[in-house]
């Protein structure tokens, strides 16, 4: 087997295979996609998502629920996050909740922060990983690649050693600091294995930014 097939292949199998090490009551971070006036457990790593003009990202804190994870307890409303407008040529809109979660759920000696709601203006190819990016929000990956803290909260949560940190600038758009609380989530399954072995894609909780 080529060595490019077989990586996507491992790439896969380690990544149908996270459900099974989430066991319920593991707290961790989960992505999530509006699906109409809904959230919905991505299907790909923020990496390989490209949310269009308009789209809400979610993240949230939470102890799993079956394989899927608990979403952002704010609807998803890009309305309410980004206001009226349009994105300049060559850019996109794209409403951005992270959902820090409840205390109960908080790694220990961690503390939930309040729910942030940005509106992140990017590149028309910006990958979900930019959007998180640009919304101002500090990511700490685990060895596996997996996002397992956002703004030092998480579980491998360490002030001094963060992956990836870009500021939003004036242009990212609003962000909103108050209200309720708040995952990289799970992706489902076997089958999703079969679909990126044969087309060739990478389907993996992975981030391209380290």
């Amino acid at each position: 087997m080529p060595k490019i097939a077989a990586g996507l292949l491992v790439s896969a199998l380690s990544f149908a295979l996270m459900p099974a090490a989430r066991a319920d009551g593991v707290a961790f971070w989960g992505y999530w996609q509006a699906k109409g006036d809904k959230w919905a457990f991505a299907t790909t790593g923020p990496a390989q998502a490209r949310p269009k003009d308009g789209a809400v990202e979610g993240w949230r804190f939470a102890k799993s629920s079956g394989n899927t994870g608990t979403p952002p307890r704010d609807k998803p409303d890009f309305a309410a996050i980004c206001g009226p407008g349009s994105a300049p040529a060559g850019k996109k809109r794209v409403a951005v909740v992270v959902d820090f979660g409840e205390p109960a759920d908080a790694p220990k000696d961690q503390h939930p922060q309040a729910t942030t709601r940005t509106c992140a203006t990017v590149a028309d190819n910006a990958t979900g990983t930019d959007v998180l990016a640009t919304a101002g929000l500090l990511t700490q990956a685990d060895k596996s690649g997996l996002i397992c803290a956002i703004n030092a909260f998480g579980p491998c949560g360490r002030a001094e050693s963060v992956t990836l940190h870009a500021t939003a600038s004036p242009a990212a758009g609003k962000k909103d600091k108050g209200g309720s609380g708040a995952p990289v989530g799970l992706y489902v399954g076997v089958g999703l294995v079969v679909i990126v072995a044969a087309g060739g894609g990478i389907v993996a909780l992975r981030r391209s930014r380290r």
